[in-house]
């Protein structure tokens, strides 16, 4: 087999071409996108917690994601190891992974690691962890932390207080991460400073967007993630991000996989997991997220296809839980009539927003009601710009790079709460819209819908047999959170 430069040249023969592919559907969106690709850019990762996980964690995904469109990208890191669970390829040391992984994402990119820190005055920075008391921080920056349950942004002249670093549950850290990606790109592409990302504290436990624990408890943070016996429909721009974030933590279960795509370069815009050399070969989406899952050594199964091919199949079979990331031909109005077990669904819109839904079968709504039909594609109730090209009467759906990768956060966080006591008095339905800075999330319960027939389909004494084998069956019984006792 040919190295990764001669498949990436064989397949590329220019940067032009490379960029040309990569970055088609978020020059939709953005006009003159090309313009600010090749700002400089800092990612400043802290020496004072640089060693804690979490702060790896959110400094990886953060390069990582800030590498789909960023061309000349400066990292500043210590010279620190990784740790264990976050020891992927070889690689030893946070510097090294997050070099390999900006250069598997752009192979022509500038991309350098540096230990000392210093500063261009043109670059746009953004801070991972509390920035040394010698480092000047201003309006324009950004700093980005996770702690515990929370996601943590602020700009560089807030004046916060120090708090004492607590290790962060992975999900939390990896939207931290998409949080300050995107405020990188929202400078990057000339948002006015109104419309970037402002102080936030995101208590991902209660969906509340300025926590100081004032919300109610939180549970301690699980030692793993369970995952169970998990179905995971659609492994494009959410989906991938999905498995990447669940890699940043120690993961248990098995998972089956279903999409029918190949990677395309226009991809690599928008998943943290696809690489160059993943476009270059044209490889399914499906075996890529098979080969990283079990290097989690994650038992996984392939199924090659779409929902409409293999739902009815997929639905005799015993799964846990089914996250649903894929509305071809309409596949969540179809999903209640299969009788799932709980279902959790992620999108982006085609503007700035992204959504997360949880749908535990007789208590909470489906995605049927609660979905748009058919003939309708998702809008969320944040964020409802249109995409097209001039030519073109189809709308467009353009993820732009850091909002698949925030849907794909709250998923997670939702598969842990499910192993959680009281996750049935939290919402269900989150929404949030990076265009005008993460000004609000909209986090609601929604139970059964009256006269819904997806809904009613749980009641059906089948639904026992299916949906109804599902370890979390009991939720759907009396909203406990006490497993089902085989």
């Amino acid at each position: 087999m040919m190295n990764d430069d001669s498949q990436i040249n064989g397949r590329w023969a220019t940067a032009e071409a490379f960029y040309s592919e990569r970055d088609h559907r978020t020059q939709l969106e953005i006009r003159n996108f090309h313009k600010y690709v090749n700002a400089p850019v800092e990612i400043h990762v802290s020496a004072e917690t640089a060693e804690c996980i979490s702060a790896q964690q959110v400094a990886l995904l953060a390069a990582n994601l800030t590498a789909r469109w960023a061309r000349n990208i400066v990292v500043f890191a210590p010279d620190v190891r990784l740790a264990e669970p976050l020891r992927r390829q070889g690689d030893e040391y946070l510097s090294a992974r997050i070099h390999r992984e900006m250069h598997e994402a752009d192979p022509f990119g500038e991309f350098v690691i540096q230990r000392t820190p210093s500063s261009h005055p043109a670059s746009l920075r953004l801070f991972v962890g509390q920035p040394s008391t010698s480092q000047e921080l201003n309006e324009c920056d950004y700093v980005i932390d996770a702690s515990g349950w929370s996601a943590i942004g602020y700009r560089g002249n807030s004046a916060l207080p120090k708090t004492p670093h607590i290790d962060a549950f992975g999900s939390a850290a990896a939207l931290a991460a998409a949080i300050g990606a995107g405020d990188l790109f929202k400078r990057a592409i000339g948002h006015a400073p109104k419309q970037w990302l402002r102080s936030i504290r995101w208590c991902t436990w209660h969906h509340m967007l300025h926590d100081e624990n004032s919300c109610g408890g939180h549970p301690p943070l699980p030692d793993y993630i369970d995952l169970g016996n998990l179905l995971i429909a659609g492994v494009g721009a959410v989906g991938s991000a999905l498995l990447y974030i669940l890699g940043l933590s120690e993961c248990r279960g098995r998972v089956t996989l279903l999409d029918r795509d190949c990677i395309e370069t226009s991809n690599l815009n928008r998943s943290p997991l696809f690489t160059a050399v993943h476009a270059a070969l044209g490889m399914n989406k499906t075996e890529v997220g098979k080969q990283f899952l079990e290097g989690l050594d994650i038992e996984t199964n392939v199924v090659q296809g779409t929902w409409r091919e293999h739902g009815a199949n997929l639905s005799a079979q015993s799964f846990d839980v089914w996250v649903s990331l894929t509305n071809e031909d309409g596949a969540w109005a179809e999903v209640p009539f299969q009788l799932p077990p709980v279902v959790i669904h992620g999108t982006t819109t085609s503007g700035w927003g992204i959504g997360c839904g949880r749908h535990i079968p007789k208590i909470e709504d489906c995605t049927s009601c609660r979905l748009p039909r058919p003939h309708a594609e998702f809008r969320g109730p944040c964020s409802e710009g249109d995409v097209a090209s001039p030519n073109q009467v189809e709308q467009v759906r353009a993820s732009l790079p850091f909002l698949s990768a925030a849907a794909a956060a709250l998923v997670a966080i939702e598969l842990v709460k499910l192993d959680l006591p009281n996750v049935t008095a939290l919402p269900n339905s989150v929404s949030a819209d990076f265009a005008t800075g993460l000004q609000t999330l909209i986090a609601v319960s929604f139970g059964p819908t009256a006269g819904c027939r997806g809904c009613e389909m749980a009641s059906l004494p089948l639904w026992n047999e299916r949906g109804g084998r599902g370890r979390y069956a009991q939720l759907s019984i009396d909203g406990s959170s006490e497993r089902k006792v085989a």
